[in-house]
């Protein structure tokens, strides 16, 4: 005699006289971990298991990109790889178990992420003066998932012990399908005050994952220029341009060596030669 019990998950299991169990219908297969957070290169594993045989014939595997191990003799197959390197396993891997003409299917969320190779951050301008905008410039390269990128701006003021604030943060709408790893430049518009003169920046890589990665530059220091100071020093090199053309350029021009429309830097560079010459004459 037997007895049939109709589960809500619709999978019926006929108990004998002799407590051996038949599959009429898959049941889900359990795996673990659940979910995995593997950097790239790595090695990772899970494990894929059922409660017991199945009377009937069976296969128990796994789906994924790197390989595709499976039984039909025991409960449990184990999905392993030394190097993880193939970035579409995060969007591919499932534990497949088939009785007769069903299967359930378990699915794992694979998260691979690559620390940057390098993150560095410099200044566009050379000169930093007090009003005038410039920018930080941000350089990411070789790191993912690009979906999971984000950029935190932080600085350090030497009058508040040098600790570190995060001022900004810049987002990537455009890589929001992004699975694999990207390199990234990213310009900061900043307007330097007086007193952020000695102010010490810095930019990080952040991968936003369930523990969120952070890769951080070398910080750059700042010397901001007053900007009246700024202004004397720009009057003083128009001044000296025109004492130059008026001295160096007129006895000279004569030579067919200097035209007078002559910019500044090759009035500069030549300035050695030329007052040798004059003290000659």
């Amino acid at each position: 005699m037997a007895v049939c019990v109709f589960s809500s998950l619709l999978t019926v299991l006929c108990v004998g006289l002799y407590g051996k169990y038949t599959y009429a219908a898959c049941t889900d297969p359990v795996v673990t971990p659940a979910s995995l957070l593997v950097e790239y290169g790595g090695p990772a594993e899970v494990n894929c298991s059922i409660p017991s045989k199945p009377e009937t014939g069976y296969v128990l595997g796994w789906e994924s990109k790197t390989s595709q191990p499976l039984t039909d003799t025991e409960t449990s197959v184990m999905w392993k790889v030394d190097s993880l390197t193939n970035w579409e396993d995060a969007d591919g891997l499932l534990c497949y178990f088939t009785v007769g003409s069903t299967q359930c299917e378990s699915n794992v969320t694979v998260t691979i992420y690559k620390r940057p190779d390098r993150v560095t951050l410099s200044s566009v301008s050379d000169v930093w003066v007090e009003g005038d905008q410039t920018e930080l410039r941000c350089e990411i390269e070789n790191v993912g998932p690009g979906h999971k990128l984000s950029v935190r701006w932080s600085r350090a003021d030497p009058k508040h012990n040098n600790a570190f604030t995060q001022f900004s943060e810049t987002s990537f709408p455009d890589l929001v399908n992004e699975m694999k790893s990207v390199s990234m430049t990213v310009n900061l518009t900043v307007t330097p005050r007086r007193e952020d003169d000695g102010v010490q920046y810095q930019c990080a890589a952040v991968l936003n994952l369930d523990q969120h990665l952070v890769f951080t530059s070398q910080p750059l220091s700042i010397s901001v220029h007053c900007e009246s100071l700024a202004l004397l020093h720009r009057t003083h090199v128009t001044r000296l341009a025109l004492a130059l053309t008026t001295l160096v350029v007129a006895p000279l021009n004569g030579l067919g060596r200097l035209a007078p429309t002559a910019t500044l830097q090759n009035l500069v560079e030549s300035l050695p030669r030329r007052v040798q010459f004059i003290t000659a004459k």
